[in-house]
């Protein structure tokens, strides 16, 4: 007995051993006459493959169909910055010579935001005051300062009132062996409890008040003395070289 038949192109069926084969099924319902029953073809192959939807466009659908988790924000970092790292950037920043992009480097070396750095800057600029933490257990460095510092401070401006804050700090320290001090810290309590003015000094570049530059000055001035320019009246000069070095960044 054949296990299995096959059907060719003209819809003949054959057995395994070629021979053709009859269709038990077939013309059972070939001579229906009566109009009630209608004959049609269910489906085909072809026609259920092209309808069936393919598995991997259903899992593509179901991915898109499924809501997009929501990722929690996160809230921008806050640096809280230390009053140690605050009371350095201002003594960095006294120390640097005054040019442009300085409040940047320092900022970058302390790892400081720019922005927060530059109200720094400004605050202490503005006041002669450390932005220090507010807080009520925090009122910023304790003074160490005595009476005997107060005096002895006092005492070395008396003999020379030109001396630059270095050299009482240095002073200080040569008297003091355990006395140490930040330029800011020493700067504070000369303005604010020795009622001492500070002052930042102008350098100007030798070359400026030279015997060259002067007698050019002189040529130049006795050159238009007699012609009929007043300058003492309808005229402004300008200082290029004080004026450039007087020039403040932010």
């Amino acid at each position: 007995m054949s296990t299995f038949f096959y059907e060719d192109r003209f819809e003949n069926l054959y057995n395994e051993q070629g021979e053709k084969a009859y269709d038990p099924m077939e013309d059972i319902l070939s001579d229906v006459i009566n109009p009630s029953i209608i004959l049609e073809n269910i489906t085909s192959r072809e026609k259920c493959l092209s309808v069936k939807r393919s598995e991997k466009m259903i899992e593509e659908v179901s991915i898109k169909n499924q809501p997009r988790s929501e990722k929690p924000k996160q809230a921008s970092p806050y640096n809280n910055y230390s009053d140690f790292t605050r009371k350095t950037f201002i003594d960095r920043m006294l120390e640097q010579p005054v040019k442009r992009g300085v409040v940047s480097k320092v900022a970058r070396d302390l790892n400081i935001n720019y922005r927060t750095a530059v109200g720094w800057w400004h605050l202490y600029n503005e006041t002669e005051d450390i932005a220090y933490k507010k807080s009520e257990q925090n009122s910023g460095s304790k003074s160490l300062f005595t009476t005997a510092h107060n005096e002895y401070i006092n005492e070395l401006l008396d003999n020379d009132p030109r001396l630059v804050s270095d050299d009482i700090t240095g002073s200080l320290t040569k008297k003091s062996e355990d006395f140490t001090i930040s330029k800011s810290q020493f700067n504070n309590h000369l303005r604010n409890t020795m009622f001492i003015t500070i002052k930042k000094p102008v350098f100007e570049a030798e070359v400026r008040n030279s015997a060259e530059n002067l007698q050019t000055r002189y040529e130049w001035f006795m050159k238009w003395k007699g012609s009929d320019l007043d300058y003492t009246r309808n005229c402004i000069l300008i200082d290029e070289a004080g004026f450039n070095i007087n020039m403040r960044y932010n």
